[in-house]
Formats: C-alpha cells, structure tokens, sequence
C-alpha cells in the first residue's frame, strides 16, 4: 500500500515536473515572439548616395538621415541595422522574415511580397545619361521638347545599355526593356551600381540610365578625366519626380510598422530633414530643378500635421 502510494506521488510529481517545464517553454516562446515582434531589422544595401556604407560621407545618404530620424523617435523598438544586398532582402521578405527596407521604388512585382508606406522620399525622376561627346548619337530619339522616346531608343540595337539586376523600373522605362528584352544590346547587369557608370565611362556603353543623384555622386567619385563628362537627358512620359517608400515585409507584422513609419513621417513636417540631405547631393542645376518640382509636387503637404 505504501508502495503503491508512493509510486503515485512520484508519478504526480512528475506531470508536475513536466508541466511546469511546458509552461516555462510556452513563456520563453512567447517572450522570444514578443521580442521579435518589437525588433526590426532594417536591411541596409550599400547603394549610394541614398546609403553610404563607407568613406567620408559615411552614414550621409538620405535613407540614412531618414532611418537615423526614425529610429530617435521610435524607442519602442529594437532598430538592428544589417548590411544586405537587394536580392538579400527581397530573399527575407519572401521568406515571411521580419525586416524593413527604409528606401525602396513601389513596383507591382514588389508589392506581392512587401508592405509601403506612405510616401518617404521625394527625388527626380530617372533620366537618360550619357557621355557629352557622345549625346550626339541619341539626338534622333529625342522629341520637340528635348525628352528622349526610350522604347524607340532601346530599340536601336547599335546603341548599347544595361539593366541592372533587382532595380526597380516605373512602368515607361519597364516597358521599354520589355519590349527590347532578349536583344543584343541590353546588356544584362548585376546590382553593383557603379558597374554602369564605369562602363558608360568607358564608352563599352553608349547610355545608362539613373538617377540625376547618382550622377553626380559617380563622377566625383569614379575621378574620371577631364575629357569625360556626363550629362542626363528626360525621358518623355515620365514624371517630373520619383517617390520612394520604406518597405517591410507583407504581414500584420509589416503593416504595424509601416503605419508607424507613416505617423513619424507626417509629424515631420512639410521638409523633413531627409529632404535637404537630397538636395545636397544633386549638382547646381539639378538642385535648382528639384526644388521648382518639389515646390509644385512635394507630397508632404499633403501628410504632415
């Protein structure tokens, strides 16, 4: 009898035992669920100048000054900054992983996987750019107005160009490479943004196409020779502006915090201080259109209170 008893007691304590390990897993999962849900892991591919991973300007480029903004004024969250290339990111959020993007161009193929903020930044348009002593060949495929027809364009397959892999494309220049892929002279290129404008430099391309900032960033920082100059051309149907997005994975998850991004972004007011990081990265001229555009189109008129 006291055996039996004995063995039942020995027999409760363990349930007992086992329970109470199952509760303290359960707490452990749900702390480590609840500390992943407040950390977000911001991808960070070293494109600039809308990030600067290194050199003197480091930590300069408007996505940083934008994401340095955010993260002063988000203290509820853990921001872990990782360094990843686009096709990284885009491998994460596909994944279901909980990480953001704070600079992002929103494209359909995107938005399956990826949830957008409101608008972030505000940037020129992408232009046609080419060496000076070279736009003479593009002359045939530009309109009254200057603006060059890109589909007519790419479509000359003497003329050669490249596209860079995971870079998004608004609908008039997506179409253009569409309608032109598999030809000889849409030269097919990784993520690597210098890439392009070596080859352009080089004349091994004959145009590229990009954005004014990055222009002028790559030549001060390719040090190229006096006698190498390059100057971008608009490209007709395009609009006068770009608008970029921070981006989080597609979820409830992702939604949370994109709403959050829109909150910090409206009470930044009608210039937040990402904006004048961007001018300051555009040549004088570009600088003096940017801020006619963004006079006329800037969306934070609209959002901030």
């Amino acid at each position: 009898m006291l055996k039996a008893t004995a063995g039942k007691m020995r027999a409760a304590s363990f349930w007992t035992f086992i329970g109470a390990g199952m509760a303290l897993c359960h707490l452990m999962i749900s702390a480590n669920a609840r500390a992943d849900d407040n950390t977000i892991r911001w991808q960070m591919p070293g494109n600039p100048p809308v990030t600067i991973t290194d050199g003197p300007d480091k930590g300069q480029g408007y996505a940083d000054v934008f994401l340095r903004y955010f993260i002063e004024r988000t203290p509820e969250y853990n921001s872990v900054i990782e360094h990843a290339s686009l096709a990284r990111v885009s491998g994460l959020m596909k994944q279901g992983q909980h990480v953001c993007q704070p600079s992002l161009l929103k494209t359909s193929e995107r938005e399956a996987y990826m949830e957008f903020s409101n608008p972030v930044e505000f940037v020129l348009p992408y232009y046609v750019v080419v060496r000076s002593d070279r736009a003479a060949r593009l002359a045939a495929y530009r309109n009254a107005d200057g603006a060059i027809d890109i589909a007519r364009l790419m479509h000359e397959i003497s003329l050669t160009t490249v596209r860079q892999e995971m870079r998004g494309y608004p609908p008039v220049i997506l179409s253009a490479f569409t309608a032109a892929a598999g030809q000889k002279n849409i030269l097919q290129t990784s993520a690597d943004d210098v890439a392009p404008f070596s080859q352009l430099a080089s004349g091994w391309v004959d145009y590229i196409i990009a954005y004014p900032d990055e222009v002028y960033w790559f030549a001060r920082h390719l040090k190229l020779p006096i006698s190498v100059k390059f100057i971008y051309l608009p490209i007709a149907g395009h609009s006068e502006y770009t608008l970029g997005y921070a981006a989080c994975t597609k979820g409830p998850w992702g939604r949370k915090i994109v709403k959050r991004v829109n909150e910090i972004v409206a009470k930044a007011g009608r210039r937040p201080p990402w904006i004048e990081a961007e001018a300051r990265l555009l040549d004088p001229e570009a600088a003096k259109r940017y801020e006619e555009v963004y006079a006329r189109y800037s969306p934070f008129r609209r959002q901030a209170k």
